[in-house]
């Protein structure tokens, strides 16, 4: 039997894959080929197969800590945004590489977070 955790990653690997197969059939119906569209293509597997499943449990998962699956899901992102930017020459590689630096961005920010609030809950309060 697949654990909880398991059953979510499949959902979100099933979902990418089922949407896959609908643009294949987009394809051959309508001739809009889904590589024509690379920020689609990005966002549909770094987004739905990737990052939504992990940030879903980060919120909802209590045996594996938040900050391991949102570290994951942003660096898995901007992994992802650099290998689809560099597969296209204009405007849209900028827009994905800015998705790319804003998960790490978002990352950075969130670990400052994450620091300040586990530094003021440790520090002795002093009476006056």
């Amino acid at each position: 039997m697949i654990d909880r955790n398991g059953r979510i990653v499949f959902g979100g690997f099933l979902l990418f894959v089922l949407v896959l197969s609908g643009s294949i059939i987009v394809d051959v119906q309508l001739g809009l080929e889904l590589r024509d569209y690379p920020l689609l293509s990005f966002l549909l597997f770094a987004g739905v197969a990737i990052a939504a499943p992990q940030l879903y449990l980060a919120v909802t998962d209590d045996d594996v800590p938040p900050q391991t699956r949102v570290q994951f899901a942003a660096i898995a992102t901007a992994v992802f945004a650099i290998v689809f930017a560099g597969s296209v020459d204009d405007l849209r590689s900028l827009l994905i590489a800015a998705i790319g630096t804003g998960a790490v961005f978002g990352l950075v920010c969130y670990e400052l977070l994450v620091g300040y609030r586990d530094s003021s809950e440790e520090a002795p309060t002093r009476a006056p």
